[in-house]
């Protein structure tokens, strides 16, 4: 009997989460999709491809997933590899159950499926993804990015400057102010280049160190209090390459956590409202150590 790769989505788990995976047969996913807790998941659940569900891949990584639908209706989505999504609505489990059946056996028929138009962006609702957050030179780049904010600011000076002042003062100003923001950047990321976080939304544990040897696990229930630390300009403008994330334990423990290594709104969507977190906003300049 063949087995194939299934795993668990839970109403809290983020896009590309998932648990309990691993090869199984035929009658042990149906087993599986017997007792998954629908009814529990189902009140306040969003109807989408990211959701409480049971998902399967097959060796030539194609995808069947089976989530909730409206009225107290299940929804099997299809997506095959070359990204051609399809969805199937049925009242009764059991149909759903059948359709298992025939993706176990490769006689998948898309005859009572319907075809979505668009296709993008689906894979990654169904790719397991780790989760694992490192200094990255796209994320280095992204930050850089802000600096096309200070082209702006620089305009608004320049145009304050004396008409009589000469003019390539001009560009001269413009090299120093962007050429000192990228260099404090690039100065940064090499600073955190060996941090590492693996972090989930749906995982109560999260793992955090200065390099993949030295590399501690937290519990997301012990936290304290979270505190955004933002080092703020006169006009109140965010520099959001500047951030730092203090994450305070009941313990006394304390993490800091660069915004070049996850930024401040990625990390706070990691802890469900349900947790009762507190955060804490501050542009202070004072940072404790771990």
């Amino acid at each position: 009997m063949p087995q194939l790769i299934s795993k668990l989505q839970h109403n809290t788990y983020e896009k590309g989460e998932f648990s309990d995976e691993q090869p199984r047969d035929l009658n042990e996913t149906i087993q599986l999709i017997k007792d998954f807790p629908w009814d529990l998941e189902r009140p306040l659940t969003d109807i989408q491809l990211t959701g409480p569900s049971v998902t399967i891949q097959d060796d030539d990584v194609n995808y069947l997933k089976l989530g909730l639908y409206f009225g107290g209706k299940f929804c099997v989505y299809y997506l095959d590899r070359d990204n051609h999504l399809y969805e199937y609505h049925t009242a009764d489990i059991e149909a759903a159950e059948k359709l298992v059946a025939d993706f176990f056996n490769k006689t998948l028929g898309l005859g009572v499926f319907e075809k979505h138009f668009f296709n993008i962006g689906n894979q990654p609702h169904l790719i397991s993804n780790n989760f694992i957050y490192k200094v990255k030179p796209s994320r280095v780049f992204m930050l850089i990015a802000f600096l096309l904010v200070y082209i702006g600011l620089f305009i608004g000076f320049a145009a304050s400057i004396p008409s009589d002042t000469p003019f390539i003062l001009y560009p001269c100003l413009f090299i120093l102010i962007i050429g000192g923001f990228i260099l404090y950047t690039v100065l940064l990321a090499i600073q955190n280049r060996s941090l590492y976080l693996q972090i989930s939304r749906g995982n109560n544990l999260f793992y955090f160190g200065k390099d993949e040897q030295n590399i501690s696990a937290y519990e997301k229930l012990n936290i304290e209090n979270i505190v955004i630390y933002e080092n703020n300009d006169r006009r109140g403008f965010r520099l959001d390459f500047n951030k730092k994330i203090e994450v305070n334990f009941q313990n006394g423990d304390c993490l800091i956590i660069p915004n070049i290594l996850i930024s401040s709104y990625d990390f706070l969507s990691k802890f469900p409202n349900e947790l009762g977190i507190p955060v804490i906003y501050s542009s202070s300049r004072l940072f404790k150590s771990r």
